[in-house]
C-alpha cells in the first residue's frame, strides 16, 4: 500500500519576523547591559531611536510605484505611536528584567488580532485567535510571580511593557493599514525617520542632555540600537507587503523564547546575570516558552494551510 507524505510549505516571509524576534532579543540583552553600565535611560532612548531612523532612510531608494505625498500625516502619525511605545519599552527594560519584558512584548499579537478585526474588518481565524490567546496565556504564566511582587518595581514593569505592546500592536495595524496605498517603503522609511524627530525635539526639551556615555556603555549601546533598527526593517518590510499581521506577529513573539534561551546559556557572557538574580522566577518564565512555541506552531501550520 502506497504512503503518501504530507509537505507542509511554510511561507518564506515568515523567516522575516522569525529573524527580527532572535535579532530583538539580542537588541534587548545589549540595551540592558548599556544601561547597567551607566548609560541613562535617556541616552539609550535617544541614540536608539536616531540609529532606527537612519537604517531605515535607504528604504527610500526601494519604492518602486507612486508615493501619496498628500497623506503625509499617516506616516506621521504611525511615527508618533512607534516612538511613544518604544519610550515605554525601555522604560520596562530599565526596571525590570529583560527575561520578563521581551516575553511580555509578545501580548502585542492579542492587540493586532483584535485591531485588525475592530480597524479593518479582516477577523483572524478561529486558528490565530487561539494561538493568540496560548501566547498571551504562557507570556503571563511567565510573569504571574512577578505580578504578585511588589518588589523591584516588577509590577509597574509588566504594566508599562503592556501598555507598550497595545501601543506597538496599533502601530502595526496602521502599518497595515495605510503603508502600501502610501508606498510602502517611503511610508516605512519616513515613519522611522519621524521616529527619530520626535526623538530630537525631546532631547532639546529636555535641554539638550550630555551624550557622553561612560566608555563599558558605548558598544553595547550601539550595538542594541543597531540590531534594534535592523529587526524593525524586518518587522517593518513584512507588515507592509503580507498581508497577514496577525499570523506574522504570532511569529515575532518568540523574541520571548529567544531571550529566554540567549539568557539561559550566554547571559553570563553577554553580561547579563537574570538568570541567577530571579530564581525561581526564571523557571516560571521558561516554562512558559512551552506554551509561546506551541502557539508558533499553530501560527506556521495556520498560514501553510490558508
Amino acid at each position: 500500500m502506497r504512503q503518501s507524505r504530507v509537505t507542509i510549505a511554510v511561507p518564506w516571509y515568515l523567516l522575516l519576523p522569525l529573524g527580527s524576534a532572535i535579532v530583538y532579543a539580542l537588541s534587548s540583552v545589549f540595551i540592558k547591559r548599556s544601561l547597567k553600565e551607566g548609560a541613562t535611560m535617556d541616552q539609550s532612548f535617544h541614540l536608539t531611536n536616531w540609529i532606527v531612523g537612519l537604517i531605515f532612510l535607504p528604504l527610500l531608494f526601494f519604492e518602486t510605484g507612486p508615493v501619496d505625498w498628500a497623506a503625509w500625516w499617516k506616516p506621521a502619525i504611525m511615527a508618533v505611536t512607534f516612538f511613544i511605545g518604544t519610550w515605554a519599552t525601555f522604560v520596562g527594560i530599565r526596571i525590570g528584567d529583560v527575561s520578563l519584558v521581551t516575553p511580555l512584548m509578545g501580548t502585542k499579537v492579542v492587540f493586532v488580532a483584535l485591531g485588525m478585526a475592530l480597524m479593518l474588518g479582516q477577523p483572524p481565524s478561529p486558528a490565530l485567535w487561539g494561538a493568540a490567546i496560548l501566547t498571551a496565556a504562557g507570556i503571563f504564566l511567565m510573569g504571574w510571580r512577578d505580578f504578585r511582587s511588589k518588589a523591584h518595581g516588577m509590577m509597574f514593569a509588566i504594566l508599562i511593557t503592556l501598555f507598550s505592546a497595545a501601543v506597538f500592536g496599533i502601530s502595526d495595524v496602521l502599518v497595515r493599514w495605510w503603508a502600501e496605498d502610501f508606498g510602502a517603503m517611503t511610508f516605512l522609511a519616513t515613519g522611522s525617520a519621524g521616529v527619530g524627530v520626535c526623538s530630537l525635539v525631546m532631547w532639546i526639551l529636555q535641554g539638550c542632555p550630555s551624550f557622553n556615555l561612560p566608555k563599558p556603555a558605548r558598544k553595547p549601546a550601539v550595538l542594541g540600537g543597531t540590531m534594534m533598527g535592523l529587526q524593525a526593517i524586518g518587522m517593518g518590510v513584512a507588515l507592509a507587503n503580507f498581508d497577514d499581521a496577525t499570523g506574522i506577529n504570532v511569529v515575532y513573539a518568540s523574541r520571548g523564547l529567544w531571550a529566554i534561551l540567549l539568557i539561559a546559556f550566554l547571559g553570563a557572557a553577554l553580561g547579563n546575570h537574570e538568570r541567577k538574580t530571579a530564581g525561581r522566577r526564571f523557571i516560571w518564565r521558561s516554562i512558559g516558552t512551552v506554551l509561546l512555541t506551541a502557539a508558533v506552531v499553530i501560527a506556521v501550520l495556520d498560514r501553510s494551510s490558508g
